[in-house]
């Protein structure tokens, strides 16, 4: 028998999740809540948690950011972002802090259960197709031949991978955090990339990929 927790705003579903888990043969749901600061409250080392399913938004603040409070509980659990939320921001923003899978809300808890029991058996992580062709596509990169410049002003490496983080919708905080570096130098490698590629915009950056 696995143990996992669940922690959701929703009333309603956590009591369908709490109550379909009770009554599986494979599966416990040992803490049911609706906050992170609810389960680290419950929390105990004897439950023994292998699983933590997780929903995006509780009480319309991201738990994102609180995912390292869970891992200092249970630092081997398996965390699993359990949402309606499918915009690439928010997926990697999870996968950064820890999350090790991500899956859609479906109302087929059976499915659930299967996805779920892959993960706690050591067999993959769970992602929804959706989400894992959201990931693929951000894992394909532009390279230097994708992008059309002067022989002599070519983009480097770093102008490459900043030009990937922008096309793939990546804010200025996000590209300097990634990068070590400041706002104010990210800004700096963005004019020269726009320079070298004769456009003015994010907007024209990604036309100019498409129509390569």
């Amino acid at each position: 028998m696995f143990n996992i927790a669940i922690i959701e705003d929703d009333l309603i579903l956590r009591r369908a999740l709490s109550d379909f888990f009770e009554r599986s043969t494979q599966i416990d749901c040992v803490i049911a809540v609706d906050t992170v600061k609810q389960f680290i409250k419950f929390h105990r080392d004897f439950l023994n948690i292998q699983l933590v399913l997780l929903d995006v938004m509780l009480y319309d603040e991201s738990s994102i950011p609180e995912i390292p409070m869970i891992q200092e509980r249970e630092p081997d659990a398996e965390i699993i972002m359990y949402t309606v939320m499918d915009d690439t921001d928010t997926i990697f923003q999870a996968i950064s802090n820890g999350a090790t899978g991500y899956l859609l809300k479906k109302p087929d808890l059976q499915q659930l259960e299967k996805e779920l029991l892959l993960t706690l058996r050591g067999e993959g992580a769970p992602l929804s197709p959706h989400i894992a062709k959201k990931i693929i596509q951000y894992f394909t990169p532009i390279t230097q031949k994708q992008i059309t410049t002067d022989e002599n002003e070519r983009l480097s490496e770093k102008e490459v991978l900043i030009t990937n983080l922008l096309r793939d919708g990546s804010t200025y905080q996000e590209i300097a955090q990634l990068l070590g570096i400041s706002i104010d130098g990210v800004r700096y490698h963005i004019k020269k990339i726009y320079r070298k590629l004769q456009i003015k915009s994010r907007g024209g950056l990604i036309k100019k990929i498409n129509k390569k």
